[in-house]
Formats: structure tokens, C-alpha cells, sequence
């Protein structure tokens, strides 16, 4: 539990706060970064929501003292929880096969009512699904470049490089959509 604020936690010693109030915190503090990253990986709204709702139980079960922050640790789970159901439905046999996600009117097109979100929007669904990870982890989620190396299994420089690459590709992608930058 060393891993949670440390009100929270003095709260549950003193018997005036539960797991649940725990759980809660956590998940008011992460629900939207969680949502965000599950939508990047699936494209999906219901099952990025069914995915986190999973995760949260999940990560917060089995967090380990190790790690450095339960965000990492939900994102982690969050992955992990996608791959899983990959392989169920598609019977996917590596991280390699997962699959790109077309574009589609979907509810998540009409919830973006901004031209530039959409532009971008619709730039982010040409990355692969790694591509789009780092991304979302990045800028929506505000993960550390050091923790997305980690949680990726690259080494800093590695994904340092692949953002500065992926800003010049998202740029040049929404350029052709025809927006300025």
C-alpha cells in the first residue's frame, strides 16, 4: 500500500476509509488516462470502458512493491488485459498480430467535435498500435518518457526518438488532411 497517498493510506490504518475508498481514489485519479490508453489500443468505446473497469480490479489486487506508481502498473494491466482478449477473439499468436484499427463513424468520431481534434484523431488511427501507445501514454496520459521506456521494454533513447519521429509523421498526416499547423 506504500505506493498510494499517504492520507489514503493513513485513513485505511485508522479504520476511517476501506479498500473501496482506496479503489475509488484511484479510480477518479486515473479512470480518464486509463480510458484514453484502452481507446488508443482497441478503437472501441465499450470495450476500452469494459477493459479499464477490468484493469483497476486487476492492477490494484496485484500490485507489487516494486513498482513506481500504480499508473504504471494500471497501464501495464491495461495491455496486458488487451492482448488477452485479442488472443481469445482473434487467436492471435504474438504482439505482432495485433490487428490496425480501420477507420469507422463510430460514437468516438462524434464525441470529438473539434476539426483539429478529429484531424488528429484520425492521424493517430494510421499509427501502428505501439505507435499510438506511445503517443497517448505521452501526451494524453502524461507519462514520463522514462516510465513508457520501462513499461514498453525500450530503452529511453529509443522511445525518445520514436516521439520526436511521431510528431513529424502526425504533423505530416494532418497536413495532408489539410490542416495547417
Amino acid at each position: 500500500m506504500s505506493h498510494f497517498c499517504p492520507s489514503i493510506v493513513s485513513k485505511v490504518k485508522g479504520g476511517i476509509a476501506t479498500e473501496n475508498d482506496i479503489l475509488q481514489t484511484l479510480y477518479c485519479r486515473y479512470y480518464n488516462s486509463a480510458y484514453l490508453y484502452c481507446l488508443a489500443l482497441c478503437g472501441k468505446k465499450e470495450l476500452a470502458e469494459d477493459l479499464v473497469a477490468e484493469a483497476f480490479v486487476k492492477a490494484y489486487l496485484s500490485l507489487p512493491d516494486e513498482i513506481p506508481s500504480f499508473q504504471y502498473w494500471l497501464f501495464r494491466v491495461c495491455k496486458n488485459l488487451w492482448i488477452d482478449y485479442l488472443r481469445k477473439e482473434k487467436r492471435l499468436t504474438s504482439d505482432e498480430d495485433i490487428p490496425y484499427v480501420a477507420d469507422t463513424d463510430t460514437p468516438e468520431l462524434q464525441y470529438l467535435k473539434k476539426e483539429r481534434n478529429l484531424c488528429l484523431w484520425n492521424a493517430m488511427r494510421s499509427l501502428s498500435p505501439t505507435d499510438r501507445e506511445i503517443v497517448t501514454m505521452y501526451y494524453f496520459s502524461g507519462i514520463p518518457l522514462q516510465e513508457i521506456a520501462r513499461l514498453l521494454g525500450k530503452s529511453y533513447v529509443a522511445v525518445r526518438q520514436r516521439l520526436t519521429r511521431l510528431r513529424q509523421t502526425l504533423k505530416l498526416r494532418m497536413e495532408e488532411q489539410g490542416y495547417d499547423i
